[in-house]
């Protein structure tokens, strides 16, 4: 929580920082997201910030970017900023991170190419952050929604998730996000949304489809062949 609070902090004061982009990934505030650095240009970006303030930046390639991903493909402007919260250094030059997303950043223009990107950025903030009367509602249908469908979510071979009911409000709605099995470009929609409240009402009508196309498959496993009589 504390080193969340310094990053936030740092944050406050950048107008610019290093973009990692990534096809398929998409960091939300509060969350974790662990990575494996392997590519030359991005060992040299950890490198780097880890001698400094130990902040970088994700972006989601935009479709198409196997074409240029060796140079400069394009990416979606609104990302997040993270702080990189503990590393491993592999004896190949490689990294194991764990990086904590602090606060969604739009992506206002890239300053800087190689090694890797620099990009002038905004802090966004998100409203309804804190919990209260506000969001206790939304809380509790999120939760209620979650019920039995945590394992299907995560993947057949992921561990149950569990979800504390004394978790901040933001940090569940976010990590939920982050860790179920959602479609890439529906978690850039979602991270989108500048309000918690919508991305929590959002994400609850997320969970009402998969509950529904759960429903249907159980209804025709469980119907006779040849029909109803």
């Amino acid at each position: 929580m504390e080193q969340a609070k310094s990053g936030i902090g740092l944050l406050t004061s950048k107008d610019h920082m290093p973009i990692f982009p990534l096809p398929g990934v998409v960091l939300f505030p509060h969350a974790v997201l662990p990575l494996h650095i392997f590519e030359p240009r991005y060992r040299a970006m950890v490198e780097d910030v880890l001698r400094g303030d130990r902040l970088i930046a994700m972006a989601l390639l935009r479709p198409g970017w196997e074409e240029g991903y060796g140079s400069a493909p394009a990416v979606y402007p609104i990302g997040c900023a993270g702080r990189i919260e503990d590393e491993v250094r592999l004896p190949d030059g490689r990294f194991n991170i764990r990086l904590r997303g602090l606060a969604r950043v739009e992506i206002l223009d890239f300053i800087k190419e190689h090694p890797y990107r620099v990009a002038a950025v905004r802090m966004l903030e998100d409203r309804h952050e804190e919990d209260g009367p506000a969001v206790d509602g939304d809380k509790k249908r999120l939760f209620a929604a979650c019920a039995g469908l945590l394992q299907e979510m995560s993947g057949d071979d992921a561990r149950p998730m569990a979800i504390e009911s004394d978790i901040p409000f933001a940090a569940a709605v976010n990590t939920l996000c982050q860790n179920l099995a959602i479609e890439p470009e529906t978690r850039r929609t979602l991270l989108e949304l500048g309000d918690v409240r919508e991305r929590c009402r959002a994400l609850i009508d997320i969970l009402g489809e998969r509950w529904k196309t759960l429903a249907s498959r159980q209804a025709a496993r469980e119907t006779p062949k040849g029909g109803v009589h």
